[in-house]
């Protein structure tokens, strides 16, 4: 049950207006007493030139902290969806070099930055009632320091879990090839080094955190290809405008990080339709191919739409895979597409959806009319 009709709730109302200000208040906070970063991979070109290390985007913060602030329970703590989110924020920003040593400045930072934006004393890390009385803190300021604290609790548990598990932060990945396939689309190709332990780039259909010389203040979210493999091999599709393509070489070190995604064929799946738009081909190519080295397959019917024609890059090898795998089939179309071709399907219908790629959401829509009521993955 969540909050409601409580200090806390005018409290969390508060802090959602003003989040921008505690965030940009905490990070000036926390830069004046954390720790130095943990080191991490960085990347660096062919001459090996390095990159300067990226700093902390505090979207994804702001992204975790406004959705959390939708779970919170009458005592404090969060429900299960926005616990996993916390969790999963303090892994993601392991990236940047935050560890589970720095969790106690950023407890500390949020407090001084929540304090100073409703006009409180700052505490300290005593967030009790009886101290906060003392100080003149309203319970509801107090409740919402208590609640900030148990979120950055939950991040550094999830931090705790991938360094005890010896999961790297991140991975070296030296791209070996690079292919023009359009004016607007440059293949990578690299090799993970996955020699530490525990190192891994993910299952097929998740995404990775990339980043890379040509663009070394920002990570990148992008799927792979080619399935995972024991030799690292990752396969990227950039997609870029006209005449500006990235500067990559053969030589060049980028990094990768923190696979995420739910993108899967079920193993009870008989009857699969994938939909990808723009570069969300790549995750679902990467499932074709790794369902090809399995024994039992479903049948899957992947359809294809890019803004510009010329950009289907891939037309002519997922052709190839249409006529070598009896349980494949492949179409140049959209979401509408196959929503009219699935109307002629002679009573047949598809048990799973995938979808992948640019404004999911809209795809996920255009799939309303299709027969049953199959299961959407997006």
């Amino acid at each position: 049950m969540t909050a409601s009709g409580s200090a806390l709730d005018a409290s969390l109302e508060t802090a959602r207006e003003n989040l921008d200000a505690i965030l940009d208040r905490g990070r000036l906070h926390y830069a004046g007493t954390a720790p130095a970063a943990t080191p991490v991979d960085e990347p660096s070109g062919a001459a090996g030139t390095s990159a300067a290390a990226a700093t902390v985007d505090l979207t994804l913060v702001r992204r975790a902290a406004l959705f959390a602030s939708t779970g919170v329970n009458r005592d404090g703590t969060f429900e299960d969806p926005q616990t996993a989110v916390l969790a999963d924020l303090g892994r993601d920003l392991r990236k940047y070099g935050v560890g589970t040593d720095h969790y106690a400045a950023i407890g500390e930072a949020a407090t001084r930055a929540i304090t100073e934006v409703f006009g409180c004393p700052d505490p300290g890390t005593d967030l009790t009632y009886r101290h906060a009385e003392e100080l003149g803190i309203p319970d509801g300021v107090t409740e919402l320091l208590q609640v900030v604290d148990h979120a950055v609790r939950i991040a550094a548990l999830g931090a705790v879990e991938d360094e005890d598990a010896g999961i790297p932060a991140t991975l070296p990945a030296t791209v070996l090839e690079v292919e023009r396939r359009t004016p607007r689309v440059t293949v990578v190709r690299l090799a993970a080094d996955l020699s530490r332990p525990k190192a891994n780039t993910g299952w097929p259909g998740q995404y990775l955190e990339v980043r890379s010389a040509h663009s070394p203040t920002s990570w990148r979210k992008m799927a792979s290809a080619i399935p995972p493999n024991p030799d690292g091999y990752l396969e990227f599709h950039l997609s870029h405008p006209v005449g500006d393509a990235p500067a990559v070489s053969a030589g060049d070190t980028w990094v990768v990080a923190n696979p995420t995604g739910a993108l899967e064929v079920p193993e009870a799946a008989r009857n699969v339709l994938m939909v990808a738009v723009d570069d969300g081909l790549a995750a679902l190519r990467s499932l074709v191919l790794d369902l090809s080295s399995k024994q039992q397959r479903p049948q899957v019917h992947l359809y294809w739409s890019t803004g510009n024609p010329e950009d289907l890059h891939e037309q002519v090898g997922l052709e190839g895979f249409d006529r070598g795998f009896d349980w494949f089939t492949f179409s140049v179309g959209t979401a509408a597409d196959a929503v009219a071709d699935a109307s002629l399907m002679d009573g047949a219908s598809y048990d799973t959806v995938l979808v992948a790629g640019t404004d999911t959401a809209a795809t996920v829509a255009a799939l309303d009319g299709l027969p049953g009521t199959p299961r959407v993955i997006s």
